[in-house]
């Protein structure tokens, strides 16, 4: 399995703060998300990480380098990175030769919450937390009969499941190609200032792609000033719990 990491955003939304560095590399109580995503990776036995690097992605490459305890990093450059995030997706097409993850750089998670995705019985599978509210920036699944039939941001309706997708996806091998032909012609067809969420509409049409909840789990997507806050005070700490529980049981 070889995860692929989407950070060459610029995160106007932060930026106060992304006009020094990456969004990926703010550090959250001494560590930044990328160090703790790879750390996650690691913990879960994934090897290979390829970072899709655009805004800044000198300092990522210096800050991290070529490998992060057990996983091995590579870096792709996405020039166009100020256009839409399918172009980092793209940017990494060639890599679409193994089971994926594709996971945004800009979440804080426990390993638990990854290793859950990693170990589900959909080879196909997204992270859904219903419990989340939807305030119309949120990207959400919408599910029926198991099945994740949609993702749209904001979106809602008469469906059996409704929640907020985390922002990794996990796909099998057998699929990649499909979602690589899905992501070329968007591109062809000049769509290429679209987030890479809004090509997946396609792929679940034609792929069956399940869902595992972590309406239990402790996690946040860091995209404003008072996000980076919440994690400090009231999410990490219960990050910090999970991981030194699980590692405690990994050892014992």
């Amino acid at each position: 399995m070889k995860a692929i990491i989407l950070a060459a955003g610029v995160g106007k939304r932060l930026q106060t703060i992304t006009d020094q560095r990456p969004k990926c590399l703010i550090q959250v109580s001494g560590k930044t998300l990328l160090e703790r995503t790879l750390t996650a990776l690691s913990a879960v036995g994934v090897k290979e990480a390829v970072i899709v690097i655009g805004y800044r992605g000198d300092m990522i490459v210096e800050e991290i380098g070529e490998r992060c305890g057990t996983v091995a990093v590579r870096y792709i450059r996405n020039e166009q990175y100020e256009k839409g995030a399918i172009l980092s997706l793209w940017s990494a097409r060639n890599e679409f030769d193994a089971d994926l993850l594709i996971m945004d750089a800009d979440v804080l998670f426990p390993v638990r919450l990854l290793q859950r995705l990693v170990q589900s019985r959909h080879a196909n599978c997204f992270l859904l937390d219903a419990s989340s509210e939807n305030t119309g920036e949120e990207q959400m699944l919408l599910t029926r009969a198991g099945r994740v039939l949609t993702i749209i941001r904001g979106g809602a309706g008469d469906y059996d499941l409704v929640g907020e997708s985390v922002g990794f996806l996990k796909v099998a091998r057998d699929a990649a190609p499909l979602l690589c032909s899905i992501l070329d012609d968007c591109v062809a067809q000049g769509r290429d200032t679209i987030e890479h969420e809004e090509a997946y509409p396609v792929f679940l049409a034609q792929h069956h792609v399940g869902f595992e909840r972590v309406d239990d789990l402790p996690w946040t997507e860091i995209d404003f000033p008072h996000d980076l806050e919440h994690a400090e005070r009231d999410i990490l700490p219960d990050i910090e719990r999970l991981d030194a529980l699980d590692l405690a049981t990994n050892s014992a």
